[in-house]
């Protein structure tokens, strides 16, 4: 098992999240696109979205995260 840090850029400032997870793993998710709770169910929400940020997605972190939520009054049900 090879531990890396990869580093994912939110999309709303310039804050960088750094995680540490199995090579392996991060491997395995990028090309079988296994679910990421399944590969990596010792991280956290905030991990995981970081995790898959790092594929491509559309990350945020934490503190953007609520900014791009729209208020509770204006959801559709």
């Amino acid at each position: 098992m090879s531990i890396i840090t990869i580093r994912t850029q939110c999309r709303g400032c310039p804050r960088i999240t750094r995680t540490d997870v199995d090579e392996d793993k991060l491997l395995e998710f990028q090309h079988r696109m296994d679910s990421v709770q399944a590969l990596f169910p010792d991280h956290d929400a905030n991990d995981r979205e970081a995790i898959m940020g790092y594929r491509g997605g559309h990350y945020l972190c934490p503190k953007c995260w609520p900014d791009e939520q729209p208020p509770e009054d204006e959801v559709e049900e």
